[in-house]
């Protein structure tokens, strides 16, 4: 057998056997396939290292193909298949498709439609469902504004809700105190401007960035001459206390600041848009907050798109992400410990087959077989660490990482997804240990202490899952620095990654709800969440 072709089947082989290791999940700067691996599959390109080029000549197949080598391709397919779309491979690795983040619909059958006989409607902006009709009792979760329920018309008194509480189906009870319409039919909702949250997608509403210092949000749509008072009041605050916040208690705040102001905000401020109206001449939009703002005080910004990659057979680890742009070194000669550098760098966030760590004097390297080198501080290393204790076999499980900044997503003791995070930029700030998610978040908004140095205040943070305190795991959107530590505590993924996990985790939501509480009416214990330095 040809060596090229040997070192072929030795590779699918190798891969099959669990020996295969991921090389590249996204394009490397220099481009091109390593030599070897053309005439592979694509899940079998991944694994090997190879980058595939859609627009690449065709090459031709080697003059034999071994009956073993086209059996493990079919037998590699057929598992592929075998897998849900959101745990199968592009060409690059990456996954196409999301995990569902709601659970089963409960069957809504005669018995049920005989208990839950009425109909509720959301009416203010959120409400909270509780496990038992009472104001103490633990939350079970959160349901947005315009969601419609199946409720039982007879209502429970007591347990601090004056108006009554109402079973919803399946199961939990919201106060109709806190914003809840009841009826024997479909209550109204033309009332309803809120957008519904785009499920299926990275970023699930509008988002926009605050470019102006001191931009005023309104209660209501103002006119000419509040908008000019509210201006000349934030460049004075602006011109004696900086960047501070001002108050927003009417009775903290100066006393030439228009009542129909409710706050300003500084760039670095993210506002989630429900819809835009136009007044005095003026485009505002609304954000989903009911507050106004002049659009021309906005800016969008795209967020990055880049997705971790999703493992198939479980045995693609260690995996080698490149967090810094440096540019890659080798030996002046064979042996030798002086190193040159190359005119090559690999992209940021891209993936390199290296094979070994080195040192070299006092620095640390990451070496690949052809004795390409990159300095280690470059170089995120996601492996494979045994399941925490407790665990059963097929229970899903989290790891972060918080020295190389990844994160690996596990099936009971098999890989399933790993990509970059940014965790809290100050050690301590991201607690080390083993938790659980303990609540799931659609999107929640997010504000800093004044003293921060970096203000921001962020609406409908997506994808967010607290496991600890207010530490968790969202979406960022704002940043691209994944890779490298960032954030005042919680583990930063893009939003696409963000998504995925949700949907990985566990509990899922009910239908139709905006958040859920683990271990709450009968839902699973969240997601064990180990968390190492």
């Amino acid at each position: 057998m040809r060596p090229k072709v040997r070192r072929i089947v030795d590779m699918i082989g190798s891969a099959l056997l669990g020996g295969g290791v991921v090389a590249a999940g996204y394009e490397l700067a220099r481009g091109g396939a390593p030599a070897g691996s053309q005439g592979m599959s694509a899940t079998a390109a991944v694994r090997a290292g190879a980058v595939t080029d859609t627009d690449a000549a065709p090459v031709a197949a080697p003059e034999t193909t071994p009956p073993a080598e086209a059996g493990a391709e079919t037998r590699e397919d057929s598992a592929m298949e075998a897998l849900p779309p959101w745990r199968r491979p592009d060409a690059s690795g990456r996954y196409t498709a999301f995990p569902p983040i709601f659970e089963e619909p409960a069957p809504f059958d005669d018995a049920a439609a005989a208990k839950f006989d009425g109909h509720g409607l959301v009416t203010s902006l959120a409400v909270i469902v509780r496990a038992r009709a009472d104001i103490e009792s633990p939350i079970a979760g959160i349901v947005r504004s315009g969601t419609r329920l199946r409720v039982r018309l007879e209502p429970a008194f007591g347990g601090g809700c004056k108006r009554g509480w109402y079973a919803i189906f399946p199961s939990g009870w919201i106060c109709k105190d806190a914003g809840f319409a009841v009826g024997k039919t479909p209550p109204d909702d033309a009332v309803f401007h809120v957008p519904a949250a785009k499920t299926d997608e990275a970023m699930p509403y509008d988002y926009w960035r605050v470019k102006d210092y001191m931009t005023p949000f309104f209660h209501r749509l103002p006119s000419y001459t509040e908008q000019d008072r509210a201006d000349r009041a934030g460049r004075a605050w602006y011109e004696a206390h900086g960047t501070e916040p001002m108050p927003t208690d009417p009775s903290k705040r100066p006393k030439d600041v228009p009542a129909v102001v409710k706050e300003y905000m500084n760039p670095g401020y993210w506002i989630t848009r429900a819809g835009e109206e136009i007044h005095a001449k003026r485009r505002f939009l609304r954000t989903l907050r009911g507050s106004y703002v002049r659009k021309y005080q906005l800016h969008q910004r795209p967020a990055a798109d880049f997705r971790g990659l999703v493992l198939p057979t479980g045995e693609e680890l260690p995996i080698y992400f490149i967090r810094r742009e440096v540019a890659l070194e080798k030996r002046e000669a064979e042996g030798s410990d002086v190193l040159v550098k190359t005119d090559e760098t690999l992209d940021r966030l891209s993936t390199h087959p290296f094979v070994r760590k080195i040192h070299i004097g006092n620095k640390a390297y990451y070496e690949d077989e052809n004795g390409v080198l990159l300095r280690a501080y470059a170089v995120s290393k996601a492996e494979k660490i045994p399941r925490p204790v407790g665990l059963a076999s097929g229970d899903r499980w989290i790891h972060v990482d918080l020295s190389e900044q990844t994160l690996v997503a596990y099936e009971g003791d098999r890989p399933v997804f790993v990509t970059l995070v940014s965790t809290g930029k100050k050690p301590g700030m991201t607690p080390t240990g083993v938790f659980r998610v303990q609540t799931k978040h659609i999107a929640t908004s997010m504000r800093d202490q004044p003293v921060e140095e970096e203000a921001y205040s962020i609406e409908d943070v997506p994808w967010t899952q607290y496991f600890h305190a207010n530490v968790a795991l969202h979406g960022a959107f704002w940043h691209a620095g994944f890779g490298l530590v960032r954030s005042h505590g919680c583990v930063n993924l893009s939003p696409s990654d963000a998504r995925w996990l949700f949907g990985f985790t566990r509990p899922s939501l009910p239908p139709g709800w905006h958040a859920v509480t683990a271990n709450t009416l009968g839902r699973d214990e969240g997601t064990v969440v180990y968390v190492t330095d």
